[in-house]
């Protein structure tokens, strides 16, 4: 009950830092890749392609 209560009012302690201190997430190879690939291969989120750069264009 204590525990409970001390995490409520504290928060909890983040459980993505390994033993070095280094943030490890707990998301799995093939999820963190398909990640990956859609941020650096998909034409929706490339920076490049939003319409606020092409203003100038105009």
């Amino acid at each position: 009950m204590l525990k409970g209560l001390f995490n409520f009012l504290f928060g909890k302690s983040p459980d993505i830092f390994d033993k070095e201190g280094r943030v490890r997430h707990q998301i799995s190879k093939n999820r963190w890749e398909k990640w990956q690939k859609r941020y650096t291969h998909g034409e929706e989120y490339n920076w490049k392609n939003h319409s606020g750069m092409k203003a100038s264009q105009k």
